[in-house]
């Protein structure tokens, strides 16, 4: 009787396990379920939606020997993930432009993430299956994975992740099996070089299996950490000599494509930077245990020198952590909490250094906890679930309800955090009100309201980020733009013509200077920028309909005539070349001498970001 009744006994359990983690990613579908019905935000437009590189399969050969940016002029070689480039393709033959589509596999993504947290909370703590459903329920609904699968683009962290903890995953199974050992370091080793290939934060994975073994060695989780077999170990340790050599070939190709392995575009000294470190490991330790004011940017305070509040107060509270992660290690006499630690600390390192090479303004952002994030949610798990061994059953009942109730109030939290990517206005409010010193956050924010047509919004944002940086050229365009179409000729050609000033020439600044001046009845020296900008930007759109604008206004009809129909010839659905082109056949009919004073407002092109 009692034979059967174990069986009984564990296939209920194995039931109810299921049925709470069905519920847990339920619970993760609904929360992100309304970002379904957003469209594309952010880069998406530059990424997906105006990006031919992923609108047809010829390309795919190219992913493979281009940066992630070639479409787009300008922008720092960076980033290598071909095969991220080949899932924005295959998302493009299954849905188009469709964004539904794109954030139904977002979602689809981290719910396979989700389990495999669940799977490996499992492995490093099998006698605990409440554990591993804590650890599972606080990944999914954490609102600092927000940005990761509510943005498209964004869909490079849970993707990535996928394949490393498949990775990890398959590691262990080689390292815990003694059949087909071979095929599950192959399988491992496989999904890691996928991982790499989609983002290059993979790289750390060797560091998480060495960590893994000075802690865990080939134990399962056993409570004492001296019974060890450190011939084995040594074993396990030289197993990783094939993952240094991938990681070393992907280094090489990632080199050879992107002509170095980083390229620093940080304006900040880097001396600041390293002063900073702290900082930044701080903010993202409590933004994963406090995850309150969370947005697209962040305001970061620099530390220019040695102070208190700066260096030595975040580098204090960080110690004290690592001190009692080691007195808790020590005092259970086992080292899982170190190796999660170790685990939150090396997969963290590739955000530390993004924040030493880019941009002040974008240094530090939610989804690069995605990753890290695993280590310190089955740390949690692990911490909760231990007094259940030794409490009352009231008592147990007490802590499932406290931590049930804290992943409701995560996942509550995730739902509204969602909402702010419903589009790039919502995005860019909420990134201003978060962070009101960040100068790319006010940028991104006037080009939308000036998209929006709402230029007075426009010109204020734009003004607030003129007086953060003065010397911004960009701030400064932003602000003529909006003054140019608020008919302020004057704000906006002394903008313009300071923006060109501090720095290389834009095609919008040269375009806009060009018909402020036009605008203001000064054709002739309106027409000087504009052939500056035909020089570098022959088939720019707009331009030869400014070009004939100002040759109109100074009685050279049959110029204005042809340079109108230069630009119906590249951009045919332009109504303002169309209308001009006919009014300058009617003028030269009836006047072919007389100047045309007709006034049109050319096609909006918001600045860039």
């Amino acid at each position: 009787m009692k034979s059967k009744t174990k069986p009984a006994l564990d296939t209920v359990k194995r039931t109810t396990i299921n049925l709470w983690l069905t519920l847990i990613l339920a619970a993760t579908f609904l929360a992100f379920a309304v970002t379904i019905r957003f469209d594309f935000a952010y880069d998406d437009s530059l990424q997906i939606v105006n990006n031919p590189r992923v609108h047809s399969s010829e390309f795919l050969p190219t992913y493979f020997t281009n940066q992630v940016w070639a479409q787009a002029q300008g922008q720092p070689e960076n980033l290598y993930r071909p095969l991220f480039m080949a899932w924005l393709l295959a998302n493009f033959e299954a849905f188009g432009l469709w964004a539904s589509g794109w954030h139904f596999t977002a979602i689809l993504t981290h719910l396979i993430v989700t389990v495999l947290v669940y799977m490996l909370s499992r492995k490093l703590i099998p006698d605990s299956s409440a554990a591993a459903l804590i650890a599972a329920g606080l990944f999914a609904l954490h609102p600092s994975h927000v940005e990761a699968v509510a943005w498209i683009s964004g869909v490079t962290e849970p993707l990535s992740a996928a394949f490393f903890l498949g990775s990890f995953l398959c590691y262990l199974e080689y390292r815990r099996r003694r059949a087909r050992r071979a095929t599950w370091l192959a399988a491992s080793l496989t999904l890691f070089a996928a991982a790499t290939l989609i983002k290059e934060t993979a790289i750390v994975l060797p560091a998480v299996i060495a960590c893994y073994e000075l802690c865990l060695g080939n134990s399962d989780f056993g409570p004492n950490p001296q019974n060890k077999n450190w011939a084995d170990r040594r074993e396990s340790l030289a197993a990783l000599v094939p993952y240094g050599l991938l990681a070393g070939m992907y280094l090489g190709v990632r080199a050879l494509v992107l002509h170095g392995l980083a390229h620093r575009i940080s304006d900040v000294p880097l001396r600041t930077s390293l002063l900073t470190l702290p900082a930044v490991l701080y903010f993202y330790f409590t933004q994963l245990l406090v995850p309150v004011g969370l947005g697209p940017f962040y305001d970061l305070d620099y530390a220019s020198e040695m102070t208190i509040s700066g260096v030595v107060l975040p580098l204090s509270v960080l110690l004290a952590a690592a001190l009692g992660v080691w007195w808790w290690s020590r005092k259970g006499r086992c080292y899982l909490p170190i190796f999660l630690g170790g685990w939150f600390l090396f997969t963290l390192l590739p955000a530390l250094a993004v924040f030493m090479i880019m941009s002040r303004y974008e240094s530090v952002h939610d989804r690069y906890l995605y990753l890290p994030s695993v280590g310190i949610v089955i740390l949690v798990g692990y911490g909760l679930t231990r007094p259940f061994s030794t409490a009352s059953a009231p008592a147990r009942n007490v802590w499932r309800g406290a931590a049930i109730a804290l992943i409701a109030a995560l996942g509550f939290a995730t739902y509204h955090q969602a909402l702010y990517w419903e589009n790039d206005l919502a995005l860019f409010t909420r990134g201003c009100a978060v962070a009101p010193r960040n100068l790319l956050a006010k940028l991104n924010l006037s080009a939308e309201l000036t998209r929006d047509h709402r230029f007075e919004g426009a010109f204020m944002v734009a003004q607030q980020a003129i007086d953060l940086n003065p010397n911004s050229p960009l701030a400064l365009s932003a602000g003529a733009q909006a003054a140019y179409y608020l008919g302020n000729y004057t704000t906006s050609e002394n903008y313009y013509a300071r923006a060109l000033a501090l720095g290389p020439p834009r095609v919008d600044q040269l375009y806009y200077l060009g018909m402020s001046r036009i605008e203001m009845g000064r054709f002739r020296e309106g027409l000087e920028p504009l052939e500056k900008g035909l020089t570098l930007w022959p088939n720019s759109p707009g331009y030869h309909y400014a070009v004939g604008r100002a040759l109109a206004g100074m009685g050279n009809c049959p110029g204005a005539r042809d340079h109108y129909n230069l630009e119906l010839a590249l951009y045919p659905s332009s109504l303002n070349a169309r209308n001009a082109l006919q009014e300058a056949e009617a003028h030269l009919q009836s006047a072919p001498r007389r100047a045309l004073p007709a006034k049109t407002q050319p096609d909006l092109h918001p600045v860039k970001q």
